[in-house]
């Protein structure tokens, strides 16, 4: 887990009680039990009744642990319950809360093939391959640098070195038909505000690994401006100003761009804490026209071309990318852009950008409570005095 938060600055909000001033919301909700079969799983995917945004959280298990969890399975043992969320009625898909990398364990190992690793081309690969239909999925399934043939890897077991294909049917059989996970469906009531879904996911997620905030929403949230998103994270401009060749497992330099944007467009009414503004910001995206989404796209393009003349880990503090100098200049650079609803024609002045980062007064606005409704209009106005283009 340190290596994983070492990438980046850490952000604070203001002093206090951690729940200082919150209200506390009772919810009313229906949780409905219900027991699916391997088969149905498969199927439910498929035919997109089990919503399974691979942007939410990226497949991670290896295959020693997948092979561990069909084993148990095939064995009859029992495996921690699945958690769905459910908008409406029956007729409504299913939003994963928690057990996804166990429902595609069990997906990949009736459709035989297994991720053949971690890296970021080929996760992007499955997680745009997902939302295909059901037929295309399976011809993506059979690419061969992709995907490996899914042969349970387990030591001292009597199925070691089986794929599913190679099961005697009996074995097939019980597998898919006569093995039970227990699925609580969840559905909420009351309140009658979409915020508080996230809430639900945040304290329902079971798993070892708890979904971070940007995993809940990319399930929450899901839309074209995520897709967006997820795009432009891959933008290998991106990936060279952020300093890090493959995508965050856990979408954290999604949430950077998302809170660029977010502040961008909604920075006047911004409020702590940043966790409730990101997710107000990614509820109000749900609406966005086509054309708006794609002009988002090209100005955030067109930052990248802005950037060009800066240094190497230009947004790096104390060896770490600083989100707050990050989102500071890209509003501050494309404020008048975004206003006119053009791009940026120029590259950002790279002398204008050295004043900044070594300003006095900026520098002590990210020293505490770095996300306090006070620093980040201070930083923003202080951005926006300091940036430069080179035409300006």
């Amino acid at each position: 887990m340190i290596e994983y938060k070492a990438w980046y600055e850490e952000e604070t909000e203001e002093t206090g009680l951690p729940d200082e001033g919150r209200s506390i919301v009772e919810y009313d909700i229906t949780v409905s039990p219900r027991d699916l079969t391997p088969s149905n799983i498969v199927e439910m995917i498929d035919a997109g009744i089990i919503e399974i945004p691979f942007f939410q959280r990226h497949y991670i298990w290896s295959i020693d642990k997948a092979s561990k969890l069909i084993e148990s399975l095939i064995l009859g043992l029992p495996v921690p319950e699945l958690f769905f969320y459910s908008e409406g009625d029956e007729n409504d898909t299913y939003k994963v809360i928690d057990g996804q990398q166990r429902l595609l364990s069990i997906y990949f190992f009736v459709k035989g093939r297994f991720p053949k690793n971690n890296n970021s081309n080929s996760r992007l690969f499955i997680r745009e391959s997902i939302n295909c239909d059901a037929g295309n999925l399976n011809d993506v399934l059979q690419n061969d640098t992709m995907f490996t043939n899914f042969v349970l890897k387990l030591e001292d077991s009597r199925y070691a070195g089986f794929k599913f294909a190679t099961l005697d049917k009996e074995t097939q059989t019980k597998f898919k038909l006569r093995r039970y996970l227990r699925t609580v469906v969840v559905r909420q009531n009351k309140p009658d505000d979409d915020s508080s879904m996230f809430e639900i996911f945040n304290r329902l997620n079971t798993g070892g690994e708890k979904l971070t905030d940007q995993e809940i929403r990319a399930s929450l949230y899901y839309c074209d401006f995520y897709d967006m998103l997820i795009e432009i994270n891959d933008n290998t401009k991106w990936r060279k100003l952020l300093a890090k060749e493959h995508p965050d497992l856990h979408s954290k330099d999604v949430e950077f761009i998302l809170r660029a944007f977010a502040i961008l467009e909604t920075n006047n009414t911004y409020s702590p804490k940043m966790r409730n503004f990101l997710n107000k910001y990614s509820q109000k995206v749900m609406s966005f026209s086509t054309k708006h989404v794609e002009y988002l796209k090209e100005l955030f393009l067109s930052f990248l071309d802005a950037c060009s003349k800066l240094p190497d880990k230009a947004f790096y503090r104390n060896n770490r990318f600083s989100i707050s100098t990050f989102d500071s200049v890209f509003v501050a650079t494309c404020s008048e852009a975004y206003k006119k609803k053009v791009l940026i024609a120029s590259k950002i002045d790279k002398k204008s950008f050295l004043t900044l980062t070594a300003d006095d007064e900026f520098t002590e606005l990210m020293q505490s409570e770095t996300a306090s409704k006070k620093n980040v209009e201070n930083r923003l106005l202080r951005a926006k005095e300091l940036i430069k283009l080179e035409d300006e």
